[in-house]
């Protein structure tokens, strides 16, 4: 009974939450160590480990010792223009999203980084927005509020059709609170942007008995030359203090039962 329940007190308290990432362009507590990101694909076989339930994008196609490459629908000069991966988490408070890539923030030949858009419904439309200049969170976002990528809008190329929307059209009423946002310096020609976001901005529950909610998550760069798409699910988590309070209750439930047998 003794070892029963040791095994039961182990197992919650060490029960996987989310909640441990720290909004500081180290992906590190994703379980990603970009000093040894050096070659194409490795992000593609270098999962982020821990957390909830971490859902991942990869597209990792070009390294810092290639010329021109491409990364679809356009083309990367190394990894410059590069989308290499995009992860998501959630605890039961907060959204949790980093993106790596091999755009530095203030962009490279005249091309800026573009916005995290986020689809609460899946219905193709992003509804909230991060503006990676400023960290400010948009929400009740409509099509006409997303600006195209450079390359669909201004020379009509389909093929970069795909990569839309890349930029928020600013608007008084849509702006709701900053959030914690770093698009990060350099590390070993990566930058990670790195956000957490307030499920209840989102208009997200995730307490348990809640159900899954599920996200499209996006971000393109203004040329369109390469993007990420994330479909990613919102689980509903037990808080600390719920793990806490059924600890507790097990743990004087087996008191008694202790106590029991030794009077017999």
């Amino acid at each position: 009974m003794k070892r029963l329940v040791l095994a039961v007190v182990c197992a919650l308290l060490y029960t996987p939450l989310a909640g441990a990432y720290v909004i500081d362009g180290n992906v590190s507590d994703w379980g990603i160590n970009l000093n040894n990101a050096n070659n194409m694909g490795y992000l593609d076989t270098h999962l982020p480990s821990g957390g909830l339930d971490i859902d991942v994008a990869t597209e990792d196609n070009t390294d810092a010792s290639q010329g021109w490459e491409q990364v679809y629908p356009g083309w990367s000069n190394k990894n410059k223009f590069d989308a290499e991966a995009m992860y998501f988490d959630n605890d039961a408070h907060n959204a949790y999203i980093a993106i790596v890539t091999g755009l530095p923030k203030s962009g490279s030949s005249g091309w800026a980084p573009g916005d995290i858009g986020i689809d609460v419904n899946r219905d193709g439309v992003y509804e909230f927005g991060i503006n990676t200049a400023t960290g400010r969170l948009y929400g009740s976002l409509g099509e006409t509020n997303w600006e195209g990528v450079y390359y669909d809008g201004v020379n009509h190329n389909p093929d970069y059709s795909e990569a839309n929307p890349w930029n928020i059209i600013d608007s008084p009423s849509k702006r709701l609170d900053y959030v914690p946002f770093v698009y990060s310096l350099e590390q070993n020609t990566h930058y990670v942007l790195e956000v957490s976001i307030p499920l209840s901005l989102l208009g997200i529950s995730a307490n348990v008995g809640d159900p899954i909610s599920y996200l499209n998550i996006h971000w393109a760069m203004e040329c369109g030359n390469d993007y990420l798409n994330l479909s990613a699910d919102v689980n509903p988590v037990p808080e600390p203090a719920s793990i806490a309070l059924m600890l507790m209750g097990f743990l004087g439930l087996a008191g008694v039962k202790f106590h029991r047998v030794n009077i017999l």
